[in-house]
């Protein structure tokens, strides 16, 4: 049995270390997620912001009399823990902070800010063009922006 010990402790410690996801994001703040452009009439900034269990959605106009609308939904930590899960903070960090030529020719902006792990992430890409390491994540994300039509 003293033979196998050394064995034994080298194949849990193997496990243990397998068993967690590189990139795994540990400690998350907030999760950040917006849509904009610089030439519409009508609200044409959308914000949706997830932190301490509470969605808040914003929406305002351009122009010099932004007009802002905000409203706030609770969200489950089963929810904010699915989203987690989609993002990898070493992915996110190798990512630019800005992929293509967001909303030239007025064709919209998209963003990702990402606050975790005491460092803090943002990715702005074109309208409808989310990087593979986001796309994921930016699909539960519009879901959940979806969910404030009727913000008023």
């Amino acid at each position: 049995m003293k033979k196998n010990l050394p064995l034994i402790l080298i194949i849990v410690c193997a496990l243990l270390f397998s068993a967690c996801k590189k990139g795994q994001i540990k400690n998350l703040n907030s999760i950040g997620y917006g849509t904009s452009f610089g030439m519409c009439a009508g609200y044409c900034s959308n914000t949706l912001l997830i932190s301490d269990s509470k969605l808040t959605f914003s929406k305002s106009k351009n122009g010099q009399t932004p007009d802002t609308r905000t409203c706030s939904k609770t969200i489950s930590e089963a929810e904010v823990n699915a989203i987690k899960d989609l993002l990898n903070s070493s992915q996110i960090a190798n990512l630019p902070e800005v992929i293509g030529c967001p909303d030239c020719a007025d064709g919209g902006a998209e963003w990702v800010s990402v606050n975790a792990d005491d460092k803090q992430y943002k990715i702005t890409y074109e309208y409808g063009k989310a990087p593979k390491e986001l796309e994921a994540a930016v699909a539960k994300l519009k879901v959940l922006k979806d969910g404030f039509k009727d913000c008023n």
